[in-house]
């Protein structure tokens, strides 16, 4: 069955439709777009200025206050803290705007961390999460005075030996694994990471043996313990429940000794409507609001939380432009494809995950619609954008698409396959827009190869 038309979605506010032209708040896309290719016209081989990333200032800054709303309608202020999960866009230019909405920020690499200090995130709202920390990041970690989550028996010991190297306290997060099923995460096994045979974690028969190390190191500081069960979850109540799994295991820690334990952190993973509204089939999706409600009864007065949002504060604030090249039948007539400048590499999820993500036309015109795969240049099978979906418009050579949703895990999870340079990014404020990452070339792929 072919996927649903964009006449029926439910744009988010930032993307809408002016007079047949598709908008990033005040501003034309095929504007910026004509711009830039006649400001880069001459440049890297005349090359056009898509694939290109488009991201929306207002509706960046809208997400982030959803949850600053929700947090204040439950009256949690003080107690429930947002850490922007870096690995959904570091851009640091998107990065800056979301510190200068008072967030923390977890990351997941000594490299993001060094993006969260260089963009002036606080270092005590910074945690280091990651189930193999090298040596030199959990240093760089505590030189700076972030937290760090404990992920295992040999991440524990790697701490600690790094806290003794240099004489200086390690505040740190247990991360519990509490060995769910697949059937009790209904996300993609790939964006699930609490079940009984994931790499993240300590496992619940092991936990009493690194909680025994870290009480016996003077300079640990347990403040706290850390559950992320998966990614795109749909229903809040999963937040309750890893709530109650972590308050169960705090008050038994308690009578053990560990009195300091401030911070649960139940992750992030709050999905986002891809289909805007598109997909009937799908179960309801649970907002921020939800989120917070869903915890909020159940914290005594001396736990902060720390959530972990990514994809619903950045995904649904960027849009993928690409060029159409031209439309091609396969042998049999079954399949037609409209081949675009973007691939695989530009944009891997809907490759990696099958996910999907609507397809818009950047300019609206009268003509019949049907069904193609979009697809990429990338020398692989797998390279496409979209599968079986219903263009409202006869796609035609040089026109350009919107690919939608793509501010979380598009840029950050792009490759150079096939030698292709990364594209450019651009944020839009109303009806002004600058480039906030210039696009690779040549020059940049083989300036690290060593001759």
């Amino acid at each position: 069955m072919a996927e649903p038309g964009a006449s029926q979605i439910q744009l988010p506010t930032a993307f809408h439709y002016l007079n047949n032209d598709f908008l990033c708040e005040n501003t034309p896309v095929h504007l910026i777009e004509n711009e830039l290719e006649n400001t880069t016209s001459g440049e890297d081989d005349c090359r056009p200025a898509t694939p290109l990333y488009i991201y929306s200032q207002a509706q960046l800054q809208r997400n982030i206050q959803g949850y600053k709303n929700a947090i204040q309608s439950a009256k949690m202020l003080d107690r429930i803290h947002i850490f922007y999960a870096v690995k959904a866009n570091a851009n640091l230019h998107l990065m800056d705007l979301v510190r200068k909405q008072n967030c923390g920020a977890v990351t997941v690499s000594g490299y993001e961390l060094q993006a969260a200090l260089k963009t002036g995130f606080v270092p005590e709202m910074i945690l280091l999460n990651g189930n193999g920390k090298q040596i030199w990041e959990i240093r760089l970690a505590l030189k700076n005075g972030c937290m760090l989550n404990v992920d295992s028996l040999f991440d524990a010991e790697n701490i600690i030996s790094v806290a003794r190297e240099l004489q200086k306290p390690a505040r740190v997060l247990i991360r519990v694994n509490p060995g769910l099923e697949q059937s009790s995460t209904p996300v993609h096994s790939y964006l699930s990471t609490a079940l009984k045979n994931s790499k993240f974690g300590v496992p619940l028969h092991q936990f009493d043996q690194v909680l025994e190390l870290l009480k016996a190191e003077h300079l640990i500081q347990l403040v706290g313990l850390h559950c992320h069960v998966g990614s795109t979850i749909r229903d809040a109540t999963v937040y309750a429940t890893v709530t109650r799994t972590l308050l169960d295991i705090r008050q038994k820690l308690i009578t053990q000794g560990c009195t300091n334990l401030k911070y649960l952190d139940i992750g992030g993973g709050l999905g986002i409507d891809y289909y805007h509204g598109t997909n009937q089939g799908q179960s309801p999706l649970s907002t921020t609001g939800d989120l917070i409600q869903a915890i909020a009864s159940l914290l005594p007065p001396d736990v902060e939380v720390i959530i972990e949002p990514g994809r619903s504060i950045v995904g649904n604030t960027g849009i993928l432009v690409t060029k159409i090249l031209g439309i091609k039948k396969s042998p049999d007539g079954g399949k037609q494809f409209v081949v675009v400048d973007a691939a695989m590499n530009d944009l891997i999820r809907p490759s990696f995950y099958q996910a999907y993500h609507h397809v818009l036309p950047v300019r609206k015109t009268d003509s019949s619609e049907d069904v193609y795969d979009i697809v990429g240049p990338v020398c692989e099978s797998g390279d496409f954008l979209a599968v079986d979906r219903r263009l409202t418009q006869q796609p035609v050579k040089g026109e350009l698409l919107a690919i939608m949703d793509v501010g979380a895990y598009g840029i950050a999870m792009a490759s150079n396959y096939n030698m292709r340079g990364r594209a450019m990014e651009v944020m839009v404020d109303g009806n002004k827009w600058k480039i906030i990452r210039r696009r690779e070339n040549f020059d940049s792929l083989v300036r690290t190869m060593i001759d």
